[in-house]
């Protein structure tokens, strides 16, 4: 989910305690002094205290105002009362994470203090860990897809290649209930190891035991000119040098090109995304708008054409790893006529996630914003779906020359 920074703002609920109260002796009154609140007390008026911060966040600015269908207020209710029976600080942090769980996926989540901190505090710039980027899939049978193997990494060194699926880790096959948090079973401690079944499309699968290792997550922009068609693979965490490089290798081939593929099939979102640029290049009109509960910021450029970008027979892949950024700009190029959209249905994840303070020191991240076509449309809802549509994932084959997707693609450029 991408984050739009006009959008951005902080709110910090402001909580005090009341001050004991002072009693005085009365020989014909015996007053019996009011005892101060136990811990177990405090604990529980603080919990209900952010219980009732995040449900009013989600009532006022969640994005959707019918809840993504749920009932809201049903859901408050339920969980209110086991909240208001006090519950140990592990039970809490479980429940504020099951109360988010109900409203539509990728929308909504909680961060206790100590994992706020933790995260604030620790490098992200790199991890430890095996060194790949993976989706994940709940239907059929649960598994991680690898989309990519960082150069270097164990995963590479232990053989494992983009389109690989990961079935079992140290023995235990993955279940649907724990994709969201799989990568706590991946990652562990530099020099510790960890078992996985593993299979490469078409062939058995195996047992690789890798030993983690201190990560640097990076990707490429790989482009090839063949047959006068260029085939763009945009990579897993884009940068604002992407646009340029496009560019340049446009204008090195002018003339020479007949149309243009972009692959966005493992294309995520991430801070660097150069949309503005991509949208210039590639698009121009009015495309629509970013919309919160109360306000709304139209978005549009005067495209301008780079090589024949914005002439040349244009198709897009996609698929249920194409999120953020790169939803958006496929939504966009599809419902102007610009580009034709290959592949699987998107997931629908770029709703901008804003970073709610609450009482206690935890977080909230909700979706209180989105994007929306000129008729209407959020695609975020039902994700964007394509043209023509392949039944191939990214699992399903190990080689180009065996990619259904990107094969139909180049056929329509003909068409």
């Amino acid at each position: 989910m991408s984050r739009w920074p006009f959008l951005v703002t902080s709110l910090m609920v402001i909580t005090s305690l009341a001050c004991a109260s002072i009693t005085q002796f009365n020989p014909f009154t015996l007053q019996t002094p009011t005892p101060a609140p136990t811990p177990t007390a405090v604990a529980a008026a603080q919990q209900l205290q952010v219980f009732e911060a995040i449900v009013e966040a989600v009532r006022e600015r969640y994005i959707y105002e019918d809840f993504g269908g749920v009932d809201w207020e049903a859901v408050e209710q339920t969980y209110r009362t086991q909240v208001a029976a006090g519950l140990s600080d592990e039970a809490f942090i479980q429940l504020m994470e099951a109360l988010l769980a109900e409203l539509p996926r990728g929308t909504a989540f909680y961060t206790s203090r100590a994992e706020r901190i933790e995260l604030e505090t620790t490098d992200t710039s790199t991890y430890k860990g095996i060194g790949v980027f993976y989706g994940t899939r709940a239907e059929g049978e649960p598994r991680v897809v690898i989309l990519q193997v960082i150069p270097g990494s164990p995963a590479e060194l232990g053989g494992l290649k983009a389109h690989d699926a990961i079935y079992a880790i140290d023995g235990q096959p993955l279940t649907a209930e724990e994709l969201d948090t799989i990568s706590t079973r991946i990652r562990g401690p530099e020099g510790t190891t960890v078992t996985l079944t593993v299979q490469t499309p078409g062939q058995a699968r195996r047992t690789v035991t890798l030993e983690r290792g201190n990560i640097s997550p990076s990707d490429s922009l790989r482009m090839t000119v063949e047959d006068g068609v260029l085939y763009v693979r945009v990579p897993v965490t884009a940068n604002e040098a992407m646009a340029q490089q496009i560019a340049q290798q446009l204008e090195e081939s002018a003339g020479d090109l007949e149309g243009i593929v972009l692959d966005l099939r493992v294309s995520g979102s991430s801070a660097g995304w150069p949309f503005g640029e991509m949208m210039t290049m590639f698009g121009t009109g009015d495309f629509g708008e970013f919309y919160t509960r109360t306000e709304t910021q139209p978005i549009g450029v005067e495209g301008v054409d780079v090589g024949g970008s914005q002439t040349l027979p244009l198709v897009l892949l996609i698929g249920p790893d194409t999120r953020g950024s790169a939803e958006i700009f496929a939504a966009i190029l599809q419902n102007i006529g610009r580009a034709k959209l290959v592949g699987l249905p998107t997931p629908g994840e770029f709703e901008g996630l804003e970073d709610i303070a609450l009482p206690d020191g935890s977080r909230l991240s909700l979706a209180t914003s989105s994007f929306r076509l000129p008729d209407g449309t959020d695609p975020a809802i039902l994700g964007v779906q394509p043209d023509v549509s392949v039944d191939a994932d990214w699992d399903t084959f190990a080689t180009s020359a065996e990619d259904e997707v990107l094969t139909r693609g180049l056929e329509e450029l003909t068409r």
